[in-house]
């Protein structure tokens, strides 16, 4: 297995723990708070869900601007959210962060930030993961459907 195909590996596996921890949560958010249809974002904007909290499993959140911040026993996650409440969407800065501070993640070696850019700029070209310039985040990046299972 060649470096590249090594940290590729490493990369993906980090970008689908990373998507299954947004995922998880934001769906212990929602179930805390009655959104009432709204999305986490537009329920944050209009005071459905305060700022910031603490929920029953401990986890605690904190909105800034177009994401949510979490942290939990494990480590941390900084999201931003996309189109119709999408919080799949990822970049190599949380990526990176999310590397460093998920207890969860030890077992990945550590890769700098800049390595996982180099291999965003790699799996986009192939179409392993697209970037739709989506409001309210265009920058970020997502795992091609395909891709998914």
């Amino acid at each position: 297995m060649t470096n590249f195909t090594s940290k590729r590996t490493v990369i993906m596996q980090l970008i689908k723990e990373y998507i299954a921890c947004a995922k998880y949560m934001c769906k212990v958010l929602k179930e805390a708070y009655d959104t009432k249809g709204e999305t986490l974002l537009r329920a944050r904007r209009i005071n459905i869900i305060p700022k910031e909290g603490i929920l029953e499993d401990g986890f605690s959140f904190s909105f800034h601007g177009g994401g949510c911040y979490f942290e939990f026993e494990n480590g941390a996650i900084d999201i931003d959210f996309g189109p119709n409440d999408r919080c799949d969407g990822f970049d190599a800065y949380r990526l990176y962060q999310f590397l460093i501070t998920s207890k969860a993640n030890q077992n990945i070696q550590l890769i700098a930030e800049s390595e996982i850019q180099k291999c965003l700029n790699e799996l986009l070209m192939e179409s392993i993961i697209i970037q739709p310039g989506d409001f309210p985040n265009p920058s970020l990046y997502y795992l091609d459907v395909a891709v998914q299972t």
